[in-house]
């Protein structure tokens, strides 16, 4: 077996890993650059998956999956049903008018996508391909196990072990043994100043907010799953306050509340509500919680006079708001005196260890994070391959 990283060694997004065996060739996410990236490396994805047999999506954010145009529309492409949907959701609103360029072709396009089952292994000629569920950011995200020619490569695309399913990931990984090799995301890393929580422990924080706060709102990615549950109920268990949303959101959210039964009531959200005029007493009486994008249904109610005193809680990535990878949009949007609460969807060092020790590989690949080498500190006893962009590595 072979394996290319195309873009994404000492680089946080942009991924697209190649893996091939005799008879068969695949890759694995086929990301854009993240906004402001000082990146020179170039991937061409057309070129790259010309003669490619499948490509594997480990969930839906744009620096893994943002390319997807580029694949050679024969090629098959396979991401997680629920990602896709919530995918689909996202898609189709940037596909409004002077939103974004997706235009109608793009969510064709995603609608072709196939899909696959946690835990149910897709076989591709030589190659047998394993999706693995894992916690992160994006809802219904994946490592994957890929076998062939009697060896093991495990990629683990963005994952956490601190999130509501991350508790998961240890036994599901001692399931698979020993691999010969991890192909392993370390974003966190190279952020050395950044303090991890568990949702857990972000959801008890928010408890004391809301109780405190009469009115707040609260900027996180409409598309992360688990930090919106967090607050929902986070408000619950503060008293129940109104739990609004704009359209976009909540259309992902009843999505997600039909499609999440079998992860028990964690994910109903049946209580969320868009704004209506018929509720704009309750709000100004007995407050609310309120998600907010920096879009003006957002903005009105922000500089509403009725709501004054508001909390403002910011858990996103500070590197949005603050730093060379700013969004202008949103900097402008989160006022001064913002409460930040937040924890990351990717691995902290500890994670990134447990994971290591379960899988106990012949070698690690360190990607999706600013440098490679930060992987050595961790001190661990299996051998670092620090692959550079575009170069083979045979096993």
């Amino acid at each position: 077996m072979q394996i290319k990283i195309h873009r994404g060694v000492d680089q946080i997004g942009g991924c697209i890993t190649e893996i091939k065996s005799k008879k068969t060739r695949i890759l694995i996410d086929v990301g854009s650059e993240l906004p402001n990236t000082e990146s020179k490396v170039k991937a061409n994805v057309s070129k790259i998956s010309k003669g490619c047999d499948a490509v594997f999506i480990t969930h839906y954010h744009m620096d893994h999956v943002g390319e997807y145009m580029k694949v050679k529309k024969k090629i098959p492409i396979y991401i997680g049903e629920q990602a896709k949907d919530i995918f689909m959701i996202y898609q189709n609103r940037m596909k409004e008018p002077k939103i974004s360029k997706v235009t109608q072709e793009h969510v064709d396009r995603l609608k072709t996508f196939k899909i696959f089952e946690p835990n149910s292994p897709i076989e591709i000629g030589d190659m047998k391909i394993t999706p693995i569920r894992v916690d992160h950011s994006a809802y219904d995200s994946y490592m994957f196990l890929i076998e062939a020619e009697g060896k093991k490569v495990l990629h683990t695309g963005d994952f956490r072990t601190h999130g509501p399913i991350g508790k998961d990931i240890p036994n599901l990984l001692k399931g698979i043994g020993k691999v010969d090799i991890l192909i392993c995301e370390h974003t966190t890393l190279s952020r050395t100043d950044e303090t991890f929580m568990s949702e857990e422990m972000l959801q008890k924080e928010a408890i004391n907010l809301i109780k405190d706060n009469k009115y707040i709102f609260i900027m996180c990615a409409s598309t992360n799953i688990d930090r919106i549950a967090s607050f929902y109920h986070a408000n619950k268990k503060a008293g129940n306050k109104l739990f609004i949303c704009d359209d976009y959101q909540l259309d992902i959210l009843n999505y997600v509340t039909k499609t999440s039964k079998d992860y028990t009531d964690y994910y109903n959200f049946s209580d969320a509500k868009h704004f209506d005029s018929k509720i704009y007493d309750d709000m100004v009486n007995k407050g609310f919680c309120m998600l907010v994008r920096s879009n003006y249904f957002s903005k009105k109610f922000m500089h509403s006079p009725n709501f004054k005193n508001y909390l403002f809680i910011y858990s996103q990535w500070l590197g949005y708001i603050e730093g060379k990878n700013a969004d202008e949009s949103m900097s402008k949007f989160v006022p001064k005196n913002y409460y930040y609460l937040h924890t990351s969807g990717h691995a902290t060092p500890e994670g990134i260890t447990q994971v290591c020790n379960i899988v106990k590989p012949d070698t690690i690949i360190p990607i999706h994070g600013t440098n490679s080498h930060d992987f050595d500190k961790l001190n661990l006893p299996y051998i670092i391959k620090h692959l550079r962009n575009k170069k083979n590595y045979r096993i």
